[in-house]
């Protein structure tokens, strides 16, 4: 099994989601925007898990490939995400959140999948891998706070595209499946 190589994909992946959660808002607030906008934009981070996860999840079973549905939708995600260093309009970021969380609410129900194929009858340690997205998670959030307590909030945007740009390092270096590959 692949320990850390899906470790560290579970590590970046809820560091974004550390990063976000708490802090998009703020940065949103400090461009400007009240509470409404704020509201709306951070709806529109979840409103794509109703519907990606599912066509995504069906392409990939159709495809029989879904590590390459994954290393797909993490390439795509972080490049849809660099439009918010473009523009603070609203409709612009509006647009670029939904498809930007369009892909990136694809990569973890595959990568589920997939983690569950390589742990095969070991299922129990499921655990130790995922510890590595909570600990992704902590980081991000403790770390960004210290961070932000010195720096603008707009270092928020970098700081996630490094992480996006690490989902999509870590996708690629684990193996499709390990069954498929043991069948060769």
């Amino acid at each position: 099994m692949p320990y850390w190589r899906l470790s560290g994909f579970y590590f970046f992946y809820f560091a974004v989601l550390g990063s976000l959660v708490p802090y998009w808002s703020v940065y949103l607030r400090s461009t400007g925007f009240d509470e409404t906008d704020i509201g709306k934009l951070m709806a529109l981070l979840m409103l794509s898990r109703i519907v990606a996860p599912y066509l995504w999840g069906w392409i990939a079973d159709h495809r029989g490939q879904g590590m390459l549905v994954v290393r797909l939708a993490a390439l795509l995600a972080a490049l849809t995400y660099v439009g918010v260093f473009f523009t603070t309009n609203f409709w612009w970021l509006a647009l670029v959140m939904l498809i930007f969380s369009f892909f990136w609410n694809a990569t973890l129900p595959q990568l589920e999948a997939a983690t569950m194929n390589h742990l095969g009858g070991e299922a129990t340690r499921y655990a130790r891998v995922r510890l590595w997205g909570s600990v992704g998670f902590i980081v991000a959030v403790i770390g960004l706070g210290v961070l932000f307590d010195q720096v603008e909030t707009w270092w928020l945007l970098p700081v996630v595209l490094v992480l996006l740009v690490g989902i999509w390092v870590s996708s690629l270096l684990v193996p499709e499946r390990e069954l498929d590959i043991q069948a060769e």
